[in-house]
């Protein structure tokens, strides 16, 4: 995966035409998990990606922690409008959430909604590869 770290996203004028548009933050919290949510999964891989003027650029990159989380992840984000009514369309900026873990699912891909000033939980269930010997695809 070819990606454009932030920090050389940063010096582009594409950077500040986004940073105009999406002046405040949201927080992302991640939870990787198995069985039904009652086996954490430790050190999977969770990249925040977002295509931005042709370019994919890397918000955040970081392993998961004992407890199949990573907490804390700071994101660009439209305004909160203080005036939302129920009915009204919330802005927000979409990311691409992934999680990579050898010996599960090769690639894992969420599309997340941060909104301003607002806390987002992205559950993601992995499955665990079987291999079986002497056994093709098609199962014969």
């Amino acid at each position: 995966m070819n990606f454009v770290s932030l920090e050389e996203f940063k010096k582009s004028e594409s950077y500040q035409k986004f940073i105009e548009e999406n002046p405040s933050t949201g927080n992302l919290k991640v939870k990787v998990f198995t069985a039904y949510k009652a086996i954490p999964i430790p050190d999977t891989r969770i990249l925040v990606t977002k295509d931005i003027d042709g370019q994919k650029v890397l918000f955040f990159s970081g392993l998961t922690d004992s407890s199949g989380m990573i907490s804390d992840i700071e994101l660009p984000s439209p305004e909160e409008n203080t005036n939302f009514k129920p009915g009204d369309n919330a802005e927000y900026a979409m990311y691409d959430v992934t999680a990579i873990h050898e010996g599960y699912e090769r690639i894992k891909k969420y599309d997340v909604a941060i909104f301003g000033n607002t806390g987002v939980i992205q559950y993601i269930k992995m499955i665990p590869e079987i291999e079986m010997e002497g056994i093709d695809q098609n199962g014969s």
